[in-house]
């Protein structure tokens, strides 16, 4: 990391399992920017393809990447935690090593749209490639903490900027281990945010259906790691109630009965 750079506006955290051939357009995408008080954070969740050695080349390109390498395969959720646990930015944005942002002036425009402000979350546009495509706006209209906490089609973290000092007050971290471990982490942030902001422009491109994805994949761990959202908002709604925590508890219900047809089908094909 320079040294001369402060007031770190952005950390972009990409966490990368077996993405060799993502990664690269990933950390450009950050690194290109014309926004330049911004610090890059790649977390090597433990990959056995060439995702380190196209990172580390890009560590000699880029002056502003900050390289964690994992000794073993921890999953997405502790990734992202090894990258909030050094970031130094008045944001976090998070970037899936197979994605990218949208434009080289994303970032620039984000903290035109922040200025002075202190937001807990701002809401991003997105678009969606692949084997589907899709255009996703943030308005007024689905920006409320309702939807957003419990009713999104997309309830994930990477679709927000996130307050750095926000999210260290409230201790919030993703559960490790875990699959789906945007859920709890979104609710959460969401509902103890105080401020937002609408960036409606794009600024994520996801990439929809990539081979070995883990959203491609429905396996016993896909239900067990539902279950235990469950649980855990189980234990929210006794101790915290909230309209939202019983939406969002129907939601991943249906969820665990989808996962549970997605599994028969993929075993008795016929």
């Amino acid at each position: 990391m320079d040294q001369q750079v402060e007031n770190i506006r952005f950390s972009v955290i990409i966490a990368a399992y077996n993405v060799e051939d993502y990664i690269e357009r990933a950390i450009k995408s950050v690194g290109n920017q014309t926004l330049k008080n911004i610090e890059i954070i790649v977390i090597n969740d433990c990959a056995t393809d060439n995702t380190e050695e196209k990172i580390l080349k890009l560590c000699d390109c880029y002056n502003n990447i900050i390289y964690i390498k994992h000794e073993k395969n921890k999953k997405l959720g502790a990734a992202r935690n090894s990258g909030l646990n050094v970031a130094k930015g008045e944001y976090i944005i998070f970037l899936d090593g197979d994605d990218y942002l949208a434009d080289n002036d994303v970032l620039e425009k984000l903290d035109k749209l922040i200025g002075k402000d202190k937001i807990d979350v701002t809401y991003l546009g997105f678009k969606i490639e692949g084997d589907r495509e899709e255009l996703v706006i943030p308005t007024k209209e689905i920006c409320t903490k309702t939807y957003k906490a419990a009713k999104d089609k997309y309830p994930n973290v990477w679709s927000k900027c996130w307050r750095r000092k926000f999210l260290e007050d409230i201790d919030l971290k993703f559960p490790e281990g875990r699959l789906y471990e945007d859920v709890l982490f979104n609710y959460k942030g969401i509902m103890k945010a105080n401020s937002f902001k609408i960036a409606n422009f794009v600024v994520h491109k996801y990439i929809s259906g990539r081979k070995g994805s883990i959203t491609t994949k429905i396996g016993v761990k896909n239900l067990e790691d539902t279950v235990e959202n469950i649980k855990d908002l189980m234990n929210i709604r006794e101790n915290d109630y909230t309209e939202e925590v019983d939406i969002i508890i129907k939601k991943e219900l249906n969820m665990c009965k989808k996962r549970i047809d997605d599994m028969y089908k993929s075993m008795y094909k016929d």
